[in-house]
């Protein structure tokens, strides 16, 4: 994977966890159920498997041990990143963080600087 295809695929993740984020904020977190993609978690994609198993109800230490194992598997190094930041976006929406914290936690895994994140919008909410 290049830098370009890991900046673009980080974008998509980040969108898309502050989406689950917010709903999960409006009107918890088993209205994400429907939004959950099955076939994306058949493939094992770290955020669908995490939030199903988060709507399901999985203790975080359970979670952060199956995605962990999950991503260990991992050969490239930039999916690996990307596989982790997907991780850490579960175990917060399931914490309950708001949408900064959830942002800049996404963000720390990354070597995307603030100034270059399309997403930083969250650093000044």
């Amino acid at each position: 994977m290049t830098h370009e295809e890991f900046v673009k695929n980080y974008n998509e993740i980040v969108e898309r966890a502050l989406k689950f984020n917010e709903k999960a904020r409006r009107e918890g977190l088993l209205s994400l159920e429907d939004d959950v993609d099955m076939e994306k978690i058949n493939d094992r994609d770290i955020f669908e498997y995490g939030m199903q198993l988060t709507i399901d109800g999985t203790d975080p230490q359970i979670i952060d041990g199956i995605l962990s194992n999950i991503i260990n598997q991992e050969k490239d190094e930039y999916i690996r990143i990307l596989k982790n930041i997907q991780k850490e976006a579960v175990l917060s929406l399931q914490a309950g963080d708001n949408p900064r914290i959830l942002y800049l936690q996404m963000n720390s895994l990354s070597d995307i600087k603030f100034k270059d994140d399309k997403m930083r919008k969250f650093l000044d909410e």
